[in-house]
């Protein structure tokens, strides 16, 4: 399997480039099924918030296409401001904020939207029940998060199990190819 690396990109502490590869980096398929959500809010309202878990700067770039207000958040703004250079469009709307979102001082009910790709893995496991319970809390009642991760078919069930305490999964889509196509589903989830 060839494998993608995008130079540039560093992480600190990890005394290494940060590797986005063609097995992590969202396909096509993928980014649509983001921009579809994306599109959705943009009719609904003109002054839609959305925060971005993780720098990934393709689902940035979705949301500086259609103009998105986008609080970004990440353990390093180094990272973001890195990946910031692999947009082909740039946001003058974009916030960016550096921590996790269980420390952050974000305002409850403050956005329409929580987007995240492979942010699940970052959170200690320790915490993924206040990180389930931190998005629900900050997000607008009639709001939705979608998310992609790597979930294994053996660690599905588990991870729907503790994430619908918190929310209801509307739907659940695979909509990458090939050897890995089972382990990248994308959550679309409501609160309860």
């Amino acid at each position: 399997m060839k494998l993608e690396i995008r130079k540039g990109l560093s992480r600190k502490g990890n005394g290494g480039a940060h590797h986005h590869t063609a097995v992590t980096k969202p396909s096509d398929a993928e980014l649509f099924i983001f921009r579809t959500h994306l599109e959705n809010l943009s009719r609904q309202s003109k002054n839609a918030r959305i925060l971005i878990i993780g720098s990934s700067p393709e689902l940035r770039e979705l949301a500086a296409r259609l103009n998105i207000h986008a609080t970004v958040v990440a353990n390093d703004l180094e990272v973001i401001e890195r990946t910031t250079k692999l947009m082909g469009k740039k946001s003058s709307i974009e916030e960016w904020l550096e921590g996790d979102i269980i420390a952050l001082p974000l305002k409850k009910a403050s956005f329409d939207m929580i987007f995240g790709d492979h942010v699940l893995s970052d959170v200690s496991p320790f915490n993924k029940e206040r990180f389930y319970a931190r998005m629900k809390e900050i997000l607008k009642k009639d709001g939705s998060v979608v998310i992609r991760s790597l979930v294994f078919k053996k660690t599905a069930r588990p991870f729907e199990n503790r994430v619908s305490k918190y929310f209801k999964i509307v739907e659940k889509k695979f909509a990458k190819e090939g050897v890995f196509a089972e382990y990248f589903p994308i959550y679309s989830m409501k609160p309860k």
